[in-house]
């Protein structure tokens, strides 16, 4: 590069040159100083997108970071706490049993001490003398098949004395060969620790021979579906420390095995405790850090209400980070979004999984599939969520698919953390409404009055509660005090869900109808009464449930608008009137797989008519609209071959022949007034019940379930069977059944007979039958032939809500404190109807 020249020349001329060339100098470094900016800039981006991503240096080679999990392995056995019993089980069975080989599969969330189980195990000396030879191979989720076979005898080299030279210049078939000849005649146990990848059994399936010598693999992971893929394993689901073992824990890592702990102190300890779910890893982390920490109320509070921004700069919770970001980052991109989701969600908060799966359709989450429908693809990927440990199943249904989820507390803050780093989601509220420029979706936990200003100039894409921006996705009112949704509603022109589920709203503005992506509206227990004819315009629209509550116990329907049968997408339709306008329009909705209907005017065959049609209809709820009109059994000639849930309400004096065909069935509920048969008889057989209700349905003085009867069922409730006076269970019948509910059955006044053979009953519950339950609890057989059921209850109404007793507490009360009881009950309700 040349030296720049000084201008030259005199007086005003070279005064004139000289400004020039300063101003020029000037410039350019302005220039140089703004690409160094930008440069820096962009380096910052790099370096923060491959923080997101997990991203190595290219330069690290080999060289592995610390690995928390060596720690794990070398717990002293004073800490070890609440899992002895689970390691006394799995030695006796690996040490014992077939001479085939055995693989044995830990399973469970990072920080739940897979890794500590499974080295007490491999450390112990009964394990140690059994088995010839022994390797611990650590696997994490950067490896290759080779890298697998290769650590793997290098491990066992230890033990066998023999060496192999340069493994690394080797083939797969010259280290299969090798391991053949190391293991062939040896009893061996190997341990995979923090198995990753769901193809990791095809690597070591053929390495680790079948020799007959009681072999023994054990692997540890974090994703279920990893074991799954394996044959014949021996899966252990490990658990969270139930309470009394964490506070053991928690205590001796915060004041000592023998210290004295301040009385005062237990309440904040167990709050914190409740942060860290039961998680080892998070309670032996955070007491170790109150460790160092004056033992006063003051520093313990603020530490529980700061301990979210301390994971990540503390140095005593940084492996407790490291071990649950690793979870996030081992997930493909689709996944990371659907996790990060759960920031928009309060911490401990159960999110109903149907709710959670259409949001993540409205956001764009879900890629489209030809074979499959969105909520399908989308369950997928919240299964695998959990089978990853990511995401905790707090309810099942009746079939066995999650119905409520949520994430460990420590998991929600850690997602906090990471959704305002990367602009996904912010939580806003009274005391911080600033709102960062990217943010694109918020949530309110709390008023809105303070918090409309500081984002009606936003580009917020998704709103928990409310907001008017056009590029919003997402409206969830659901449970919130809104009376009314304001016009603007309809210059959303992104919306694809919105929900007033449970408020107050009573009217949808005509403007709804200017909304051409709007996939769900759920309208369940709001006020409104009638749709606006604008609805029909919805082109989009998939899911549309409209019933509204009337009183405690029944619903009305919505009226529907002429025209509404444009809605080709439609997939879920509930509750309608069956009125000549309505069937005509449902006539067109071909891809309908849920409908909630009721019959009116004698339209019941023109229904089934139109229902016959609807081949993809999996739930059916048909309702007869008053009692005087009666249902003919040859309603339905064909009723759809995919239908898994049938709810049938009204009047009806036998059941259709078609009923009992049905081999797809899982659930059916039965409200029919004047059956002249009895359902039980003739339902038992249905290959794949799993879920049976009966109300006002069975007129027989018995109640008779046989040997055989109900091979699937799970679930009997039964309600207002006015005449059943004994209900008998023969040894055999409903082997699975788990809960039992029976309610307002008055004439029953004795213990379901021979309710001993129900092995697996977990529930039993009498509703509305408090009288009748005490005096039950009174027979000198009720505790012989109740001690094997876990929860025995009885539900009664007070005040106008429903509440819960044991009947444990029941029958302790002597015969005066039950009346007194009984007298307070009553005239609580009767003051409830003023």
């Amino acid at each position: 590069m040349k030296a720049a020249r000084l201008p030259h020349g005199k007086g005003l001329v070279g005064y004139i040159h000289k400004a020039r060339y300063f101003l020029k100098i000037l410039k350019l470094k302005h220039e140089i100083a703004t690409e160094i900016k930008d440069i820096k800039l962009s380096l910052a981006d790099v370096q923060r997108r491959a923080e997101d991503y997990n991203f190595k240096h290219i330069d690290q080679g080999d060289v592995l970071p610390h690995d928390s999990r060596v720690g794990s392995f070398f717990i002293p056995g004073t800490e070890v706490v609440g899992i002895e019993s689970t390691i006394d089980q799995l030695i006796g069975f690996l040490v014992s049993g077939t001479s085939n080989r055995l693989v044995v599969a830990v399973v469970g969330e990072g920080g739940l001490g897979k890794t500590t189980l499974v080295g007490k195990i491999y450390k112990n000396d009964t394990v140690k003398k059994h088995f010839d030879c022994q390797a611990w191979i650590t696997v994490g989720k950067e490896y290759t098949k080779m890298d697998i076979l290769r650590k793997t005898i290098r491990e066992f080299e230890h033990v066998t004395g023999s060496s192999h030279g340069e493994m690394d210049k080797m083939e797969e078939k010259d280290l299969l060969a090798t391991l053949e000849r190391q293991l062939k005649d040896k009893c061996y146990m190997v341990v995979f620790d923090d198995v990753w990848k769901t193809d990791f059994w095809g690597y070591i399936e053929y390495a680790l021979i079948e020799n007959n010598k009681s072999s023994r693999i054990i692997l540890t992971t974090r994703n279920k579906r990893i074991a799954d893929l394996i044959p014949f394993v021996h899966v252990h689901r490990l658990q969270p420390l139930p309470s009394d073992k964490a506070f053991e824990l928690f205590c001796i890592k915060a004041f000592g095995p023998h210290e004295y702990w301040p009385p005062e102190l237990e309440k904040l300890s167990r709050d914190i405790l409740g942060k860290c779910g039961g998680l080892p890893l998070a309670i032996v982390a955070v007491s170790g850090l109150l460790s160092n920490k004056n033992k006063d109320a003051f520093e313990w509070k603020k530490l529980l209400d700061d301990l979210g921004s301390q994971l990540g700069s503390d140095f005593h919770l940084k492996d407790c980070n490291k071990v649950l970001l690793e979870g996030y980052y081992g997930l493909p991109h689709h996944l990371k979004s659907c996790l990060l989701y759960f920031g928009i969600f309060p911490e401990s908060y159960s999110v109903n999984c149907a709710r959670l799966i259409r949001l993540w359709i409205a956001e764009g989450f879900v890629p489209y599939s030809k074979r499959r429908t969105s909520e399908q693809v989308a369950e997928e990927f919240l299964i695998d969520l959990i089978n990853r440990s990511l995401v905790q199943v707090v309810e099942m249904d009746f079939i066995g698919r999650p119905r409520y989820c949520r994430v460990h507390d420590l998991m929600h803050e850690i997602i906090i953390r990471k959704t305002e780093y990367l602009s996904f989601s912010h939580v806003l509220n009274r005391e911080h409404s600033n709102l960062p420029n990217k943010i694109r979706r918020i949530s309110i936990p709390g008023s809105t009055d303070s918090v409309l200003e500081s984002i009606k100039d936003s580009k917020i894409r998704s709103v928990l509660l409310f907001n008017v921006e056009r590029l919003i996705k997402v409206l969830d009112f659901e449970d919130s005090p809104i009376e009314y949704l304001p016009e603007g509603v309809g210059n959303l022109f992104h919306l694809h869900y919105l929900s007033v589920k449970n408020t107050k709203v009573n009217v949808l503005p005509k403007s709804i109808g200017k909304l051409p992506n709007l996939e769900t509206l759920n309208l369940k227990r709001s006020l409104v009464t009638e749709l606006p004819i604008e609805i029909k315009n919805l082109k989009k629209l998939r899911y549309l449930m409209t019933y509204r509550w009337e009183g405690s116990d029944r619903y009305e329907m919505v009226k529907m608008p002429l025209g509404f049968g444009s809605l080709l997408d439609l997939q879920k339709l509930g509750y309608v009137d069956a009125n000549f306008e309505v069937l005509k329009e449902l006539r067109k909705l071909r891809h309908l797989r849920k409908l909630g209907i009721r019959v009116t005017n004698g339209n019941a065959k023109d229904l089934c008519a139109c229902i016959a049609n609807m081949e993809k209809l999996e739930s059916l709820h048909l309702k007869l609209a008053s009692g005087e009109e009666i249902l003919d059994r040859e309603f339905m000639a064909s009723p759809p071959h995919c239908l898994q849930r049938l709810y049938l309400k009204g009047n009806m004096k036998k059941l259709p022949d078609w009923v009992f065909k049905l081999e797809c069935i899982i659930r059916i509920s039965l409200n029919l007034l004047g059956l002249s048969d009895y359902p039980i008889r003739v339902l038992q057989a249905l290959p794949n019940l799993l879920e049976l209700r009966l109300s006002n349905t069975c007129h027989d003085k018995q109640l008779h379930f046989k040997e055989d009867w109900f091979p699937k069922l799970k679930i009997l409730k039964l309600f207002s069977l006015e005449g059943v006076e004994r209900m008998m269970i023969d040894k055999g019948a409903m082997p699975n059944l788990e809960e039992l509910l029976i309610g307002q059955c008055p004439r029953l006044k004795e213990i379901p007979t021979e309710i001993e053979h129900l092995r697996n009953l977990k529930t039993l519950v009498f509703f509305l039958m408090l009288k009748e339950t005490y005096y039950m609890t009174k027979d000198e057989k009720w505790n012989k032939v109740t001690q094997h059921i876990p929860q025995v209850r009885v539900i009664f109404k007070k005040e106008g809500n429903f509440f819960y007793e044991t009947t444990k507490y029941l029958s302790s009360l002597s015969p005066v404190a039950f009346e007194q009881f009984i007298e307070e009950v009553e005239r609580s309700n009767q003051f409830s109807h003023l």
